[in-house]
């Protein structure tokens, strides 16, 4: 087993990289949403108005007659997550969209701003859709944008022979697609998990057959890979978190799925234990120091004596990110005011780290007072990551003039105690009572 563990691990890593475009760290949610949904609605809530449910119904009518299409209404900038410099543009940015859904999806794909609409469709013209559209009218005031969508969805159908029934204003439609679309993630869920396990299986399976046959001397490149491997102690945790970040995105959805409200005793009694632990005293945090949200120098050191969260966030992320803050607000809430754990979160997109990104996302994201921004130089943040052994990963696309970037990172959060030393890594997915768990054991 210890000699199979190098290969294992790559296995585990090279098809967790063939679903990377299929499970985004951050980007744009609408490219994770649309997965397995028909209509992206917004990134703000979870509440859906009368004409968003009225939209819904629409597109589902659409889809049930034949008229494949899928639709998202981005009413603000946030919506747009890290690919802010398509705001205001959504002619380049479904096509975007549908790049990124074109491993899944390529069908009709429509955009809704304010300021117009976006058709894709691959290997089809659009000159025809987007006659059509010109004479489909945005309302001012249409704040969701729901309306519009609706009329255009209508339109585009009408168009190609399609017609659709009137709306009634029932929301059964609505509330049908919001029953499944814990399914339909979870859809992806399974094929992810499945296909890692079956290609665990058989590099174990493989691995066995080899034991049996006789030893012959290693060579030379497999010898330093057993060298490497005696080093994965320190190196896995990174390692291993990029790989789940990779095929965590599904299972996240399926957690931001849930009812804010609801309580799954099942779930919510069970301890997990963190990825990574270590024994008091053994493995120093490292120091740094860099500036938070209000341009203070905020530093490890400054915060010796109490419990440290540190964890690596985009602040222009709009699906993983959000749903770790939501949590670890949730953890400090719990926790009596004298023992509360500061939160240091430090920055992954160098290009979101202005005063308004992150004081958006602290009125956004409902944050808690013990939560910290920690920003600074792209030198000084590349820093902290490798010693952190974070993987950020910057991709830069140009569509149509426009350059985008692109981030991916580990999904991942430290717990310090109060003498400055690591105690524990949790990788995303996990649960408030894990976090609180572990800090329990630290008083």
């Amino acid at each position: 087993m210890t000699r199979l563990r190098v290969p294992v691990l790559l296995a585990v890593f090279l098809v967790s990289g063939a679903l990377a475009s299929m499970a985004r760290a951050d980007g744009d949610p609408a490219s994770d949403y649309l997965l397995g949904r028909q209509v992206f609605l917004t990134s703000l809530t979870d509440a859906e108005s009368r004409q968003q449910q009225q939209l819904i119904a629409v597109v589902q009518a659409a889809n049930r007659a034949g008229f494949a299409i899928r639709v998202a209404t981005i009413a603000t900038k946030y919506d747009l997550g890290s690919i802010t410099e398509l705001w205001r543009n959504p002619r380049v940015y479904v096509r975007f969209l549908g790049i990124e859904l074109g491993l899944v999806y390529k069908q009709r794909l429509l955009v809704v701003m304010p300021n117009g609409f976006g058709f894709y469709w691959p290997r089809h013209p659009t000159a025809p859709a987007y006659r059509v559209l010109a004479r489909v009218r945005i309302a001012p005031g249409d704040g969701t944008l729901a309306s519009a969508a609706q009329a255009a969805v209508r339109s585009l159908a009408a168009a190609d022979g399609v017609s659709l029934p009137a709306s009634t204003g029932s929301t059964t439609g609505a509330t049908a697609t919001r029953k499944s679309r814990g399914a339909s993630v979870a859809a992806v869920s399974i094929a992810a998990i499945a296909v890692l396990a079956g290609a665990v299986a058989a590099m174990l399976a493989v691995g066995r057959r080899r034991r049996r046959r006789p030893q012959q001397p290693p060579r030379p490149s497999l010898a330093r890979g057993a060298a490497r491997s005696r080093r994965l102690p320190r190196t896995v945790p990174g390692f291993a978190a990029l790989v789940i970040v990779a095929t965590g995105t599904p299972i996240a959805l399926l957690i931001a799925l849930r009812h804010p409200g609801a309580s799954d005793e099942s779930v919510d009694s069970v301890i997990s234990p963190p990825a990574f632990s270590w024994p008091a005293g053994s493995r120093p945090a490292p120091n740094f120091v860099l500036r938070d949200q209000t341009g203070h120098r905020v530093s490890m050191a400054q915060f010796r004596g109490r419990p440290v969260i540190v964890t690596f966030v985009d602040p222009l992320c709009r699906n993983l990110c959000p749903l770790e803050a939501h949590l670890l607000n949730q953890v400090v809430g719990e926790i009596p005011v004298s023992r509360r754990p500061v939160i240091l979160a430090v920055s992954v997109d160098v290009y979101a780290d202005t005063r308004a990104d992150l004081l958006q996302d602290e009125r956004k994201w409902e944050l808690v007072p013990q939560w910290h921004w920690a920003v600074g130089p792209p030198a000084q943040l590349a820093s902290v990551w490798k010693r952190y052994e974070i993987g950020v990963s910057v991709v830069t696309r140009r569509i149509a003039g426009t350059t985008i970037n692109y981030i991916t990172h580990t999904e991942a959060a430290y717990v310090i105690d109060p003498t400055g030393h690591e105690r524990a890594l949790f990788v995303w997915p996990f649960y408030p009572q894990d976090v609180e768990h572990t800090l329990e054991q630290l008083t």
